[in-house]
């Protein structure tokens, strides 16, 4: 109010046109009453918002939070749990200085924003994580949030939270110094300084340069004191973005209402592979235009990134989403007719996660939409592209920087594009999972709706940042809480010996809502099982020779305890041979399939299996026991060759028994694979692992038989398998 009172006396000093200044009205009034009167506007003006403060309540209950105000008129406000979408951290700078914040929950559309001040900041950081726990599933105590690492005051992270990126001031300023807008500024300013040199007039320039000087200050505000330090850093919560020079502002991004992301280049960005990053947010559009308020929550996902960063911050808000490795088709060449400046930049193209398109010369755009969130498709024809034969198909997502047009392609490209990206979006949304179980799981974790990488017997695995998963066990699969309390330190030995490729390490584990769970380091590349198809025959030779050298190498990983027997499940035992504890293994399968095995195959089949493997004498070793390549993970380097990365899921299948057990699995599992030419694959691994064994074991022939049969007999119980199993017991 002081402010507001010190500007309006101000303008009054401005003489009118009688050239005598208004304030002397005022004056004869005499200071002392000038002086009541300021004083009583502060006074009321402070009375209001005590009154405002003091008959503000709110109260946290275990099911919602309640919000009470006003003075004669009571309003209730109640926000379920369930309906928080985000809550993010305030700090103007007048509150910063006495250590205070506000406190902004999102609930619903984005004009559903209820807000607390001023709280102090370990009371509000508190708050905020408690809410935001309560959000996610997570039934914790407000008590249990205080013992959460404490926020830097600085820059709100904490100890748990792992910065993704950081931009650097140094970064943000050449940013702004070499932005489109900084650039129009100046020209604009120099242009009027020049018209008013050459007509004599510095009035003229005068007119024009103070509206451009706050212009000016406004964009060094937005740019560079709005965005300093500007951190995207990752929690157990989702994504957090912090920012701010003066007012400090920490935003909670909640990942799965993500709705779209953009990616801009400036011209003179390119040279030094800068970009922009923006996203649509759904609730955030109301304030989608003031994405760059000093103190408002913000659609920029990264105000100036180099290529690695943004890699970085895609592959944790869109999985998926490798623009290095998806093809963009041109529009046709006559659509330069209408686009005559950049016609040429007109891209368009999909991957199984994301539709994008990419135009403009000054400033390239580059629109990312995951098909699952696609909302409509419509396809447009003006007067002049009906003249030249052509149409532009727009993706729609809720109002924000985002808005995906595929521009000026020839109507029947259009068509099939339209067509084809509404049974993505459908397929997008049927793999979506639905399981009451995961739901919560997935909500704790802010990946609702994200496709899961993949799945197997006993878990799901779904993406969750550049170097983490999220294993999601089914619900159905018994002591899963007791095998990942004896995977976690199995695997902590895992990493400490380096074979040349990852094996899995847990980084968390939890239980919610009847389901556990596991965060793990996550093993880059792909796995082999989706490689494989897509590869030349030489790069297939490559890494299929990696794959069985690999098979060879898990034997080296520590046993977590000496003899034969199995490691992790239900029922971990010892055995005192090989020979006990195969027979143990092949009876228990047998059991699941014993009728059907007696009805297709001799009595003797199984005999058999279990008559020579009581012969086999070794070692014990480590053995994965479900070693085939959806397991197994292939990177491409570089000069495009490929390269196992890493061994995943080690499982109850995994034994202390006979090495040669994975290498006969590498040749055997393969079978099972859909892409064409297993066959020629298993032909392949076979003569290969005589070549690399057959030295050092010159019956290696005769127990990879024996070793195809034992698994045709162990995974006969799945449906899938039983008639390759037959195939392979009947050989």
């Amino acid at each position: 109010m002081l402010l507001v009172i010190v500007f309006g006396v101000g303008r009054q000093l401005v003489p009118d046109g009688s050239g005598e200044s208004p304030i002397k009205d005022l004056l004869r009034l005499g200071f002392g009453w000038l002086v009541l009167i300021v004083f009583g506007i502060v006074v009321l003006a402070a009375a209001a918002g005590f009154v405002t403060w003091y008959f503000t309540r709110f109260v946290i209950d275990d099911d919602e939070l309640r919000v009470e105000t006003g003075w004669l008129a009571k309003r209730s406000r109640r926000i379920s749990f369930e309906r928080i979408q985000s809550v993010d951290i305030v700090q103007p700078l007048a509150a910063r200085v006495f250590g205070l914040v506000e406190l902004r929950i999102e609930a619903g559309a984005g004009d559903s924003r209820t807000t607390l001040r001023y709280l102090t900041r370990q009371h509000g950081t508190q708050i905020r994580d408690y809410l935001l726990a309560r959000a996610h599933g997570d039934r914790v105590t407000m008590a249990g949030s205080s013992t959460l690492p404490r926020a830097s005051a600085l820059t709100d992270l904490s100890a748990s939270e792992r910065r993704l990126v950081t931009i650097t001031p140094a970064r943000l300023i050449a940013g702004f110094v070499l932005s489109t807008e900084f650039l129009w500024t100046i020209m604009v300013l120099i242009v009027l300084l020049i018209v008013g040199a050459v007509l004599g007039q510095p009035v003229v320039s005068l007119a024009g340069l103070i509206p451009m000087v706050f212009a000016g200050f406004g964009l060094v505000s937005r740019r560079v004191a709005a965005q300093f330090n500007y951190t995207l850093a990752e929690s157990s919560r989702g994504l957090r973005i912090t920012r701010g020079l003066t007012n400090l502002t920490s935003q909670s991004l909640p990942l799965n209402r993500i709705q779209g992301v953009r990616i801009a280049q400036p011209i003179l960005w390119r040279p030094f592979g800068w970009s922009r990053v923006d996203i649509d947010v759904l609730g955030y559009g109301a304030s989608s235009g003031r994405d760059e308020n000093r103190t408002d929550v913000s659609s920029i996902l990264l105000p100036v990134a180099d290529d690695a960063q943004v890699r970085t911050a895609l592959t944790r808000v869109l999985p998926g989403a490798d623009l290095d490795r998806l093809d963009l088709h041109p529009s046709p060449r006559r659509a330069r007719l209408i686009r005559w400046f950049d016609g040429w930049t007109l891209r368009y193209g999909w991957n199984a996660a994301v539709i994008v398109s990419r135009h403009g010369f000054l400033n390239r755009s580059t629109d990312l939409v995951p098909h699952a969130k696609v909302q409509s498709v419509r396809i447009t024809r003006g007067p002049l592209q009906r003249w030249l034969r052509l149409a532009s198909v727009h993706v729609d997502t809720p109002r924000g920087p985002v808005d995906l047009v595929a521009h000026h392609l020839d109507p029947a490209d259009a068509r099939l594009l339209a067509l084809s990206e509404l049974d993505r979006a459908r397929a997008a949304r049927r793999v979506a999972p639905t399981a009451p179980g995961d739901i919560p799981v997935l909500e704790r974790f802010g990946i609702v709706g994200v496709a899961p990488l993949g799945a197997g017997g006993e878990s799901t695995v779904y993406p969750l940042g550049i170097d983490q998963v999220l294993r999601l066990y089914k619900d159905d699969h018994r002591a899963a809480a007791a095998m990942v309390r004896q995977l976690r330190p199995a695997y902590d030995t895992f990493a400490r010996h380096d074979l040349g490729f990852r094996t899995p390490l847990i980084i968390e584990s939890g239980e919610l809502s009847g389901r556990t769970y596991t965060v793990d380091r996550r093993i880059p590349g792909t796995s082999l099982s989706a490689w494989l198809p897509t590869a030349t025959p030489e790069l297939r030779r490559q890494a299929l020779l990696q794959f069985l050298q690999v098979a060879g190498r898990i034997q080296e990983l520590p046993l977590p305890a000496d003899g034969f027997g199995r490691i992790f499940g239900e029922d971990p035992r010892r055995f005192p041979t090989l020979g006990a504890l195969l027979e143990d293994q092949l009876w228990t399968a047998v059991r699941h399939t014993k009728e059907w095995l007696d009805r297709d195959l001799p009595t003797e089949a199984v005999d058999r299996v279990i008559a020579e493997v009581r012969d086999r004498q070794c070692a014990p070793r480590l053995v994965h026991g479900d070693y085939f390549p959806g397991n197994v993970f292939v990177d491409v380097l570089p000069d495009g060759s490929p390269m196992i990365s890493g061994v995943g899921d080690f499982s109850p299948h995994t034994l202390a028994a006979d090495p040669v057990m994975d290498i006969a699995g590498a040749i055997t599992l393969m079978g099972l694979e859909g892409a064409p030419g297993v066959q020629e694959d298993q032909a392949y691994l076979h003569r290969q692992a005589m070549m690399l064994y057959g030295n050092r074991m010159p019956d290696i022939a005769h127990w990879l038989d024996v070793y195809r049969r034992y698994y045709a007999i162990y995974y006969a119980s799945d449906p899938a398998v039983y008639p390759h199993a037959l195939a392979e017991l009947g050989a």
